[in-house]
C-alpha cells in the first residue's frame, strides 16, 4: 500500500464500499441536476443517507 501499510479482508472491503458508495454519490448528484426541486430533495436525502451511514462507521471505527 502506499501508505506502507497492508490491509486484511475487512479494511479492503471496506475501501471497496467506500468507493462504490462514491460512484453512486457521484451519479446521484448528477441526477439531481435534471431533477425538479421536490425530486432533488428526495436525492438529497438518500445522499446524506449514505454519507451518514460512513461517517458513522467510521466513528465506531475510530472509538474501538
Amino acid at each position: 500500500m502506499a501508505w506502507g501499510g497492508s490491509l486484511n479482508k475487512e479494511g479492503s472491503d471496506h475501501l471497496r464500499n467506500l468507493r462504490e458508495a462514491d460512484n453512486v454519490i457521484k451519479f446521484l448528484e448528477a441526477l439531481k441536476r435534471k431533477l425538479k426541486d421536490k425530486e432533488k430533495q428526495k436525492i438529497a436525502n438518500a445522499i446524506n443517507i449514505i454519507v451518514s451511514h460512513y461517517s458513522k462507521e467510521k466513528n465506531d471505527e475510530n472509538r474501538t
